[in-house]
C-alpha cells in the first residue's frame, strides 16, 4: 500500500499530476517568454498587413453568401429540392461564422471606414439586426457570451462552449452508446434555437445585472446559485411551468429573441411565395425552409461545436491573464483546426477551420487567418507545441465522444502553470 502512494501521477486525467506523461514532455520544454514574443510579433505584422483587399474579400464573400440564400429563396417555390435547400442552409449558416463572426470581432474595424465596425454591426435596433445578420441569437447577446466570455475564458469552466462541461447530462447517462448518439443527434438539429440563442442570451442578462452591482435571483428574491450561472441554459419546460427562465421573462426571449427570425423566415417568406406563386408554394416554401433550418444547424454544429472538444486538446484548471504566454498557449492547445486553403473550402467551414490563429488574434480578418495558418504551424514546430489539425468529420467524431462520454479532454497539469499568467482563484474575465 505505501510503495502504490508513491507511485507517480502522470498528466492527462487530472490538473494535480506529479509526471509528465510521454505525450506532455514539451511541456516541460517550453520557453513561454520566447513563444509569446514569436507569437505577439506575427500578430502585429499582420495587423500591419490588413487594408483593402482585406475589405474586397470580405465583400467577395458577403455576395457568396447573399446569393446562396437569394437563390435558394427565388427556388423553393417550384418544388422541394435539396439545391435549394442545401444553398439556404449554407447562406444562414455563413451569414454567421463569416460575416457576423468576424466583423463582430472588430475584425475590419481599422480598414473598413467604418461600414463594418463592430459597434454598430446588427447591434442597436431591430433595423440594423435585419440588415446585418439576423438568426436565432441575439448579436448583444452573442457578442458578450462568444466574444468577451468564450475566447478569454477557453477550455475552463466558465467557459459557455465548454462541450464536456455542459454535456454532464448525457455524458452521466447510463444509456448505451448508440442512444447517448441520438440524443446528440437531436441536439445538433435544433441547437441553435434551443440552446444557442437562451444561452447567449442568459449570458447577456446575467452581464447587464452585474454591470449594475446585482445578482440573478429567483422570483421569491433567493439569489442564484452560481454553479447554474455556468450551466448551460436550453428551453425548458420549467420555463412555463416552474420557476420561469430566470435569467429574463418569456415574453422578452420569444418576441425579441427568436420572434423577428421566426417570422422573416416562417411566416414572411412562404407568404410572399404564395403571392406570386400561388398555395402550392406556401406549402413548398416552408418544407423547404424548415429543411434548411435542420440542415444549417447540422452545418454550423459540424464546424462550430467541434473546435475546441477532443482527447486531444487541453482544458484547464485556473483562469489565466489575457495576452501572456498562457493564454496564447491554452488558445492554441485547445483548439482545432480543420482542411484549409481556398476560399471554396474555408467558406464551407465558415471559416472556422482557421480556429488556432482566430482565438490568437481574434480582431483579425479571414484573409489574414489564411496567410497566418502556415507561420502559425511554424512557429509551434520551433517551440514543440502542438497544433491539431484533422478533417472536420474527425473533429466531429472526437466530439461526439466527448459528449456521450466515451473519452475525456486533457487536464493541463497545474504544476507546469506559469503561475505569474494566472488570475486569482475563480476570476474569470468578464
Amino acid at each position: 500500500m505505501g510503495a502504490s502512494a508513491q507511485e507517480p501521477k502522470l498528466s492527462g486525467p487530472a490538473y494535480d499530476a506529479d509526471t509528465l506523461a510521454p505525450e506532455d514532455t514539451w511541456i516541460g520544454k517550453l520557453d513561454h517568454a520566447a513563444f509569446k514574443e514569436d507569437i505577439q510579433k506575427l500578430g502585429q505584422e499582420l495587423a500591419a498587413q490588413q487594408g483593402p483587399a482585406d475589405v474586397a474579400h470580405l465583400n467577395k464573400m458577403i455576395w457568396w453568401s447573399r446569393g446562396c440564400f437569394l437563390v435558394g429563396v427565388l427556388t423553393m417555390s417550384y418544388c422541394i429540392n435539396p439545391l435549394s435547400i442545401y444553398l439556404i442552409s449554407l447562406g444562414i449558416m455563413s451569414r454567421w461564422t463569416i460575416i457576423g463572426h468576424h466583423v463582430c470581432h472588430g475584425g475590419f474595424d481599422k480598414c473598413s471606414d467604418g461600414k463594418y465596425n463592430r459597434f454598430k454591426f446588427g447591434v442597436g435596433s431591430l433595423w440594423r439586426r435585419l440588415f446585418d445578420w439576423l438568426d436565432w441569437m441575439l448579436v448583444e447577446a452573442w457578442n458578450v457570451e462568444h466574444n468577451q466570455l468564450h475566447h478569454y475564458c477557453l477550455g475552463e469552466v466558465h467557459d459557455p462552449d465548454l462541450v464536456e462541461h455542459n454535456l454532464l447530462a448525457v455524458r452521466d447517462l447510463q444509456q448505451p452508446q448508440w442512444l447517448k448518439r441520438v440524443v446528440v443527434f437531436v441536439m445538433a438539429a435544433t441547437w441553435k434555437w434551443h440552446y444557442y440563442a437562451p444561452n447567449t442570451f442568459k449570458m447577456l442578462k446575467i452581464h447587464e445585472l452585474r454591470r449594475v452591482g446585482k445578482v440573478p435571483t429567483w422570483k421569491g428574491g433567493e439569489t442564484v446559485p452560481a454553479k447554474l450561472l455556468v450551466a448551460p441554459w436550453t428551453v425548458d419546460a420549467s420555463w412555463f411551468f416552474g420557476q420561469g427562465p430566470v435569467f429574463f421573462r418569456n415574453a422578452e426571449f420569444f418576441g425579441r429573441v427568436l420572434g423577428p427570425f421566426f417570422v422573416r423566415q416562417f411566416v414572411v417568406l412562404p407568404c410572399l411565395a404564395g403571392l406570386v406563386f400561388g398555395r402550392t408554394a406556401v406549402f413548398n416554401s416552408l418544407v423547404s425552409l424548415l429543411l434548411a433550418e435542420v440542415l444549417t444547424n447540422l452545418h454550423s454544429f459540424l464546424v462550430i461545436v467541434t473546435n475546441h472538444a477532443g482527447d486531444d486538446l487541453y482544458r484547464f484548471d485556473r483562469h489565466c491573464k489575457a495576452r501572456t504566454a498562457t493564454f496564447y498557449l491554452r488558445q492554441i492547445i485547445s483548439s482545432g483546426n480543420f482542411s484549409m486553403g481556398t476560399d471554396l473550402i474555408d467558406f464551407h467551414h465558415g471559416w472556422l477551420n482557421y480556429q488556432v490563429e482566430h482565438h490568437l488574434w481574434p480582431d483579425l480578418s479571414m484573409l489574414s487567418y489564411q496567410k497566418a495558418a502556415p507561420l502559425v504551424r511554424s512557429i509551434c514546430s520551433k517551440h514543440g507545441v502542438p497544433y491539431i489539425q484533422h478533417s472536420v468529420f474527425w473533429r466531429l467524431k472526437k466530439t461526439v465522444d466527448i459528449m456521450t462520454g466515451a473519452t475525456n479532454m486533457r487536464r493541463f497539469p497545474t504544476k507546469w502553470e506559469v503561475h505569474d499568467d494566472l488570475a486569482p482563484v475563480d476570476e474569470p474575465s468578464q
